[in-house]
């Protein structure tokens, strides 16, 4: 009988892109193995790029349980979660309520790290997994082959085409650049005259290309206002026309967002702007990417919103850093 896994990473976009590359080294060492995925709905199309084929996607409706009445939903993922008798379940999120999820599972190891995020996540482990690497798809890497005894390198792994999102994506021009000028947090959020900024100095030296703004519907206001020239795309199409999209573009620059981590993931050449947070931990990875990071004090706070309201972190040169993007596609 084949090994039966049962991976818990509900969320969110960024990380669960990160453990594509521990995915395909668990596929190429274990062909036969079945994987089962606990997911929070929004994510759940990503799991068709995974390159280790996904059998069932288990859906952590997480925004019911902070509601009155969560008992139902609780009963109902356990429910699902206890369908099948699993080898092995291995919480990759490190919190308490997916520590939980993987104690609510029938597995006979149930393995995670040694120090989670949230230390209370490891009483529902019985194998525990202490990392040395720095960046979160090392992290992932290591826990993987620690437990399933994994031979090969870490690497990013080809990403399956989709070939019906592809067809529905607009007529577009051959060469393009994919701006992603939204993210969640505020503070994350360069402004879109940072990126107009940007856009006009790698058009003056690569007139040739176009730009296309992508992100969520929510985003799109912030697309439009970048410029009249930019061809926005911003909530226009689904999570598997957005990878389709990133695939195609000769390259990607954006704000610290999931999207910029499927571009590196889709082995696209990646340049992303970080200010609250640090790219040394859970940028993009890969060896395309290239980050612009601001060199003041408060740099690095973490904070979603700044707390003095003055964005210091976002004072980059945007002419400057065209040029050092067009210089690096010119050389590709």
């Amino acid at each position: 009988m084949s090994l039966r896994i049962l991976i818990i990473k509900p969320s969110s976009f960024g990380d669960i892109v990160h453990l594509f590359p521990a995915l395909a080294l668990m596929r190429r060492n274990m062909p036969d193995a079945e994987l089962d995925f606990v997911v929070n709905p929004e994510f759940a199309p990503l799991l068709d790029f995974s390159p280790f084929p996904v059998r069932r996607k288990i859906i952590f409706e997480r925004r019911k349980l902070a509601t009155g009445n969560f008992l139902p939903e609780i009963l109902a993922l356990r429910k699902e979660l206890r369908k099948e008798y699993y080898d092995v379940a291995v919480d990759f999120q490190g919190l308490f309520r997916s520590g939980f999820l993987t104690g609510l599972s029938r597995a006979k190891i149930k393995a995670g790290f040694a120090g989670a995020r949230e230390r209370s996540a490891e009483i529902f482990y019985n194998r525990k997994f202490r990392s040395s690497a720095g960046h979160a798809v090392e992290r992932y890497g290591e826990l993987a082959g620690e437990l399933f005894q994994l031979k090969g390198d870490l690497i990013q792994p080809d990403l399956p085409v989709d070939a019906n999102a592809a067809a529905k994506l607009p007529e577009l021009p051959e060469k393009y650049i994919v701006i992603l000028p939204g993210t969640r947090w505020e503070s994350k959020r360069f402004p879109p005259e940072f990126f107009a900024g940007v856009c006009r100095s790698i058009q003056a030296e690569m007139p040739e290309c176009a730009f296309v703004a992508a992100g969520s519907s929510q985003e799109r206001e912030i697309a439009a206002a970048v410029g009249s020239n930019v061809i926005n795309l911003a909530g226009k199409t689904s999570l598997p026309g957005l990878f389709e999209l990133l695939r195609n573009a000769v390259a990607v620059i954006g704000n610290d967002s999931g999207p910029l981590h499927a571009a590196a993931a889709l082995k696209r050449p990646v340049f992303g702007f970080y200010g609250p947070t640090e790219p040394g931990l859970t940028a993009p990875w890969g060896g395309n990417c290239r980050f612009f990071f601001a060199e003041c004090e408060c740099a690095g706070c973490l904070k979603r919103i700044c707390p003095d309201g003055s964005y210091r972190c976002h004072e980059l040169d945007a002419g400057k850093i065209g040029k050092i993007i067009a210089e690096k596609l010119k050389e590709c």
